[in-house]
Parts: C-alpha cells; sequence; structure tokens
C-alpha cells in the first residue's frame, strides 16, 4: 500500500510540475541514503502555461510517509511563478539569486541562504530578481499541487 501511495505521489508531482514523460519516475525515498550535487541535477521543464518559459524543476526524493517531494527549482531571471496555493506547507532555501517572495500580499527578498516557510493555503507567488537566475530547493509537507489564483 505504501508503494502504491508513493508511486501515486510521484505521478502526481510530475503531472502537477508538467515533467515529461521520460524523466525518472520514481525518485528514492527521502528515508534512503543519497548525495544530490546541484551540478549533476537532471533538470525537467514545466510544462505548466502559468510558469514561465526556461522554469526547471528536479525531484530527488519523495517522502514515503506523506507523498512530499524534495527537489529544486530553477527560474530565469526577471520571471515570476504567478500567484497560487498549495494544499499542503511549503519549506524553501534559496540557493542562487534572489528572490522575492509575496505571501498573502507580503513581500519578502530573500539572498542564498534564506529561508521562507508557507503554510498551506497561503496565497503566494516567487519573482527571480535581477538578470541571475534562482535556484531554490523546496521540501513539501505533501503531495505537490497547484491552484492559481484567477
Amino acid at each position: 500500500m505504501r508503494t502504491a501511495s508513493r508511486t501515486l505521489a510521484v505521478l502526481a508531482f510530475l503531472f502537477a510540475s508538467g515533467a515529461r514523460p521520460d524523466a525518472p519516475a520514481k525518485p528514492p525515498s527521502t528515508e534512503d541514503f543519497q548525495v544530490a550535487h546541484l551540478q549533476d541535477i537532471q533538470w525537467t521543464p514545466s510544462k505548466l502555461k502559468e510558469f514561465p518559459p526556461g522554469a526547471l524543476a528536479a525531484v530527488i526524493a519523495v517522502d514515503p510517509q506523506t507523498g512530499g517531494p524534495v527537489g529544486y527549482g530553477k527560474l530565469p531571471g526577471g520571471s515570476t511563478i504567478p500567484a497560487h496555493w498549495h494544499s499542503f506547507t511549503e519549506y524553501t532555501v534559496v540557493l542562487s539569486g534572489k528572490a522575492a517572495f509575496t505571501v498573502e500580499g507580503k513581500t519578502v527578498e530573500l539572498s542564498p541562504g534564506d529561508y521562507v516557510v508557507i503554510p498551506a493555503k497561503a496565497h503566494h507567488r516567487l519573482t527571480c530578481e535581477g538578470s541571475a537566475p534562482c535556484v531554490v530547493f523546496t521540501r513539501r509537507a505533501g503531495p505537490t499541487d497547484y491552484h492559481f489564483d484567477s
């Protein structure tokens, strides 16, 4: 049963993120030993129409208990993921670039090493400021879903 739930969570994430069908279908468990080197990450372009061109994602693990993925996201400089919300809490660290997160109307600017917690159902958006790309590392408390504001 846990394997079926995990597989469904991975497929839901890949579908929600617009991942290519040839992307790895089963990332390891967050409970398994692994090392991820950012320079070796295999990025997958997002197919979500709301995402800016050039937005990339890389799932590196999925929590077997919650179905929550762990992974990287990359946005081109000057681009924005428009306002949306998720059913589960999101925990994000900025690894490179300068990012502005607007959460429930309050904007905070984050630099490499800064951390933000976005509660479940909180409306938020991400803007990668400047010309350099932004890379973030995110863990979710449950399966990924996107509910874009109208």
